[in-house]
């Protein structure tokens, strides 16, 4: 038996809630569940496709509890499983805000079942309450797009250009990524003729995006807007709406370059968005099973923080771009992607 297990067990035990329910650790038949999302965000939906498939590949009962991206509505939605007593071998939690889900995390810590945090990093406060995390790497995705934009920066500038200014479409800045995001994609741009003018984390979704594209457009029209990086391409599709009906031309006067690959993939094709990098909401599924396999297995895990991979797309690699799921087939970029671009 690991020490990590032991000292769950441990835990268990000292709470005086023993091994009740369904609580094992047997690889052979595990329960999980999983609290995130709704569904009917395109993003989530992939992420429950991924983990749902890849449940039933393994054997596991799995039971997910979607929210609204209300951290109140899923509060409530622990409370429940809690007081129902029916405890699963893993819960999967995707918190809507971390830092007001901590309470939550405590109570499904206290239980002695293992927690695997998804898509939002680890931080200070709720480390010591969760075996692992699954997700994106925030500060490869915008290194990459930093990278990208310094490519089309290069290209402008021979054609002749100088300086460029650049509007950012964020995270709401109290999202756990944002941070790393903003300062990998500082520090890709570094040194170049790119200068971040404004920013803004207006909310998720489009109608967000192009809210707060809307506002920075305003407020920087006067001193020249080349180009604008969308942390996320649900947020990014919105704002390239903003600029089109602020009269700008997509991929002449602005140049657009976003992350996530969950906005709409004809805008690269038109050539409206330079690019994106490739965060599959599928992988992400697929690779928190993989993980609560490898924990229910074995009582730890190789690598406490487990990254999908985030390649760099342009209309160069579009068609051709595939990688191998945490399943060990083959997808393109289609099935990997959500929103306009998988469905």
């Amino acid at each position: 038996m690991s020490k990590r297990l032991s000292l769950i067990l441990a835990l268990v035990t000292s709470l005086g809630i023993g091994l009740v329910g369904n609580v094992t650790f047997a690889a052979e038949k595990g329960t999980i569940i999983s609290f995130n999302g709704p569904a009917g965000e395109a993003y989530i939906g992939r992420f429950i496709k991924g983990i749902k498939e890849t449940a039933a590949l393994k054997g596991f009962d799995i039971k997910v509890f979607e929210n609204q991206f209300n951290q109140a509505e899923q509060d409530q939605q622990v409370q429940q499983v809690l007081a129902a007593g029916q405890l699963p071998d893993v819960f999967i939690w995707w918190p809507s805000d971390a830092t007001a889900g901590l309470g939550s995390l405590r109570a499904l810590s206290r239980t002695g079942v293992p927690v695997l945090k998804i898509n939002q990093l680890p931080n200070d406060q709720d480390r010591e309450y969760i075996f692992g995390y699954a997700g994106p790497d925030d500060r490869l995705r915008a290194r990459n797009a930093g990278y990208m934009m310094r490519e089309a920066a290069a290209r402008k500038l021979a054609e002749g250009g100088e300086g460029f200014n650049v509007l950012v479409l964020s995270y709401p800045h109290s999202y756990g990524g944002y941070g790393l995001s903003i300062n990998a994609f500082n520090d890709a741009i570094a040194g170049s003729p790119l200068t971040i003018i404004g920013d803004i984390g207006e909310g998720f979704g489009q109608a967000n995006g192009y809210k707060g594209a809307a506002k920075l457009i305003a407020a920087n029209r006067d001193k020249g807007i080349h180009f604008v990086y969308g942390m996320d391409d649900a947020i990014l599709t919105g704002g390239i709406q903003a600029f089109e009906e602020a009269g700008y031309v997509m991929g002449e006067d602005v140049i657009a370059v976003g992350t996530v690959c969950n906005g709409d993939k004809q805008l690269i094709e038109e050539g409206k968005q330079f690019g994106t990098t490739l965060q599959s909401p599928l992988h992400e599924g697929q690779l928190a099973i993989k993980m609560v396999e490898e924990y229910l297995e074995t009582g730890e895990l190789a690598n406490y923080i487990n990254f999908t991979p985030n390649p760099a797309v342009t209309l160069d690699n579009l068609e051709t771009v595939a990688l191998r799921g945490f399943d060990g087939k083959l997808y393109g970029i289609d099935e990997l992607c959500s929103g306009a671009w998988g469905g």
